[in-house]
C-alpha cells in the first residue's frame, strides 16, 4: 500500500514539472505541424461567382464618342484551383474578366468572347474552367444629347359652369442616350388622368411618354431623362358669358349711338375667373374707335377684346367684328377762322400765322344745319414744343359750340411762331 501511493507521488509530481510540460507542448506541434503538411499540400477546386464584366472599348472609340449603352451589367463565374488556403481565401475581386471589344468602330448590336486573367499574376491558384457565360452581346452606340418640348395630357372632366386649364411645372425636357433611340424621339408628353368631376383647383403628377413618328410608345430603358413624372397644375375656375361693349375717343357729347347705328359679332364670349372678379364683370370693352377717323359712311372694323385682369377668355374669340354705320348723319364744309393756343410755357406768346382752316363737320342734321364757322374754334397744344422757338407746325383739334352732336373728321395742323416774351 505505501509502495502505491509512493509511486501516485511521483507521477503527480512529475506531471506538474516544467519536464512534462515541455514534452506536451512538443507533442502538440509536432501534431499541428503535420496536420498542416498535410492540408496544404493538396490542392482543392473552388468557383468563384459574381465577377464584374469589363467592357472596354479602344481609346480611338471613345474619342469618336462610341459609349456601351446595354451589356455592360453582365456577371460571370468560373472555377479555379490551387492551394487550399489560398484558393479558399479568394473573392471576385480578385479576378477580373473582360470582353473583348477592341475591333468595335461603330455603333451596333455586338457579341463579345470573354476573357479571365488573375489581378496578381504570382498568386498560386489557376483557372481551371472556362467562362460561363463564354459570350455577352451589347449594344454601342454614339451619345446625344436633345431638348424636348412636353406636350400636356391630362385628361379629366370639370363640373357645367366651370373652366379648367393646364400647366405643367416644366416645359421642356433633356433626354440624353444612344443617338439611335434619340432620334425615334417625335414627341414628348405628360399624361394623366383624374377620375370624378373637377369643381376645384388640383394638382397631380404626369407620367413621361415618349412617342415615335408612328405614335407608338418609345421604351426608355436606354435613355437618361431629366426626370420621370413632372407636376401638372390644374386651375378650375367658374365661368361666365358677358357682352362685348364698343368703345369710343373723342366721341361728340351729344351724340347717341343707337343700336341700329352698330353691331358686334360674337356680341359676348365666356370668361373664366374667381367669383369675385366674375361677380362684378358684365361686359368688357373693345380696343376703342377714334371719332376723328369716322364720316357719315358705313365702316368695319376688327377690335381687339380687351380681358380683364386674372381673367381668362374661353371663348378663344381675340377680336370682334363691330359694323359702325352713320349713313344717316350731315355733314358740311366750313373755314375755321378763330385759334386759340393753349399749353404755352412761362415767359413764351405765340402767334398763328394760320389764317384759315377748310374743315369737314359731321353730325345730326339739326344741329349741322345751323352750324356756322364762328362756333368752331382750332386750338392748337403747344405743351409738348418743349421751349421751342420760332415757325413751327402743330396739330390742332376743335371746340364746336353749339353742336354737342358734331364732330370735325381728319388730321390738322396749324401753323404760328413762338418767341420769348
Amino acid at each position: 500500500m505505501k509502495e502505491n501511493k509512493s509511486k501516485r507521488s511521483r507521477f503527480r509530481a512529475f506531471v506538474q514539472s516544467t519536464n512534462f510540460l515541455f514534452i506536451v507542448s512538443i507533442v502538440i506541434s509536432l501534431v499541428i505541424w503535420i496536420y498542416m503538411s498535410i492540408s496544404t499540400g493538396n490542392d482543392t477546386s473552388l468557383t468563384i461567382s459574381d465577377i464584374p464584366v469589363q467592357v472596354e472599348l479602344s481609346e480611338d472609340a471613345v474619342n469618336n464618342g462610341l459609349q456601351v449603352f446595354s451589356g455592360s451589367d453582365y456577371k460571370a463565374s468560373l472555377t479555379v484551383t490551387g492551394n487550399r488556403a489560398v484558393v479558399g481565401s479568394l473573392q471576385a475581386s480578385d479576378i477580373t474578366v473582360k470582353a473583348a471589344a477592341n475591333y468595335v468602330d461603330s455603333a451596333g448590336n455586338y457579341t463579345l468572347y470573354l476573357n479571365a486573367s488573375k489581378n496578381d499574376p504570382y498568386s498560386d491558384f489557376q483557372i481551371s474552367s472556362a467562362i460561363k457565360p463564354s459570350t455577352i452581346d451589347v449594344f454601342i452606340d454614339y451619345l446625344r444629347e436633345a431638348t424636348f418640348d412636353i406636350q400636356e395630357n391630362v385628361v379629366y372632366k370639370v363640373d357645367d359652369g366651370y373652366y379648367a386649364s393646364t400647366t405643367l411645372s416644366s416645359k421642356t425636357i433633356y433626354i440624353t442616350g444612344p443617338q439611335s433611340e434619340v432620334s425615334k424621339i417625335s414627341k414628348v408628353v405628360a399624361a394623366a388622368n383624374i377620375d370624378g368631376t373637377l369643381n376645384s383647383s388640383r394638382k397631380v403628377n404626369a407620367d413621361i411618354i415618349l412617342y415615335d413618328a408612328d405614335g407608338k410608345e418609345i421604351n426608355t430603358d436606354l435613355l437618361s431623362l431629366d426626370f420621370k413624372t413632372v407636376e401638372a397644375a390644374i386651375s378650375v375656375l367658374p365661368e361666365k358669358e358677358v357682352s362685348l361693349k364698343p368703345t369710343f375717343t373723342n366721341l361728340p357729347s351729344g351724340l347717341q349711338i343707337t343700336d341700329d347705328m352698330i353691331s358686334v359679332e360674337p356680341s359676348s364670349i365666356l370668361l373664366a375667373g374667381t367669383d369675385d372678379v366674375l361677380n362684378k364683370t358684365d361686359s368688357v370693352n373693345l380696343a376703342p374707335i377714334d371719332f376723328t377717323s369716322l364720316t357719315n359712311t358705313k365702316s368695319i372694323f376688327d377690335l381687339a377684346v380687351e380681358i380683364p385682369t386674372d381673367c381668362k377668355n374661353i371663348s378663344n374669340t381675340s377680336t370682334a367684328k363691330v359694323t359702325l354705320d352713320l349713313s344717316s348723319l350731315s355733314s358740311k364744309k366750313l373755314t375755321v377762322e378763330k385759334f386759340m393756343v393753349q399749353g404755352l410755357a412761362s415767359g413764351y406768346s405765340a402767334e398763328v400765322t394760320q389764317k384759315n382752316l377748310e374743315v369737314t363737320v359731321y353730325g345730326t342734321s339739326s344741329q349741322i344745319d345751323s352750324l356756322s364757322a364762328s362756333d368752331i374754334t382750332a386750338v392748337i397744344d403747344v405743351s409738348s414744343s418743349d421751349g421751342m422757338k420760332g415757325s413751327v407746325s402743330m396739330p390742332v383739334t376743335f371746340n364746336i359750340e353749339n353742336g354737342s352732336s358734331c364732330w370735325v373728321s381728319g388730321s390738322y395742323k396749324a401753323n404760328l411762331t413762338i418767341s420769348e416774351s
